[in-house]
C-alpha cells in the first residue's frame, strides 16, 4: 500500500512540474512574440531612416 502511496504522490509531483513547464512555456512564447514584434518596429524605423538618408542626399 505504501508503494502505490508513493507512486502517486511522484505522479502528482510530476503533473505539477509538466504545469509549471507548460505555463513558462507559454510565458516564453509570448515573450519571444513580443521581441519578434520590438525587432520588426526597429528594423521599420531603420528602413525608415535610411529612406529619408537617401532623399536627403540626392
Amino acid at each position: 500500500m505504501e508503494l502505490l502511496a508513493r507512486l502517486e504522490e511522484r505522479f502528482e509531483e510530476m503533473n505539477n512540474k509538466i504545469q509549471a513547464l507548460e505555463e513558462e512555456n507559454r510565458r516564453l512564447c509570448a515573450e519571444l512574440e513580443q521581441e519578434r514584434q520590438n525587432k520588426q518596429a526597429v528594423h521599420e524605423r531603420i528602413e525608415k531612416l535610411l529612406g529619408r538618408l537617401q532623399e536627403e542626399s540626392v
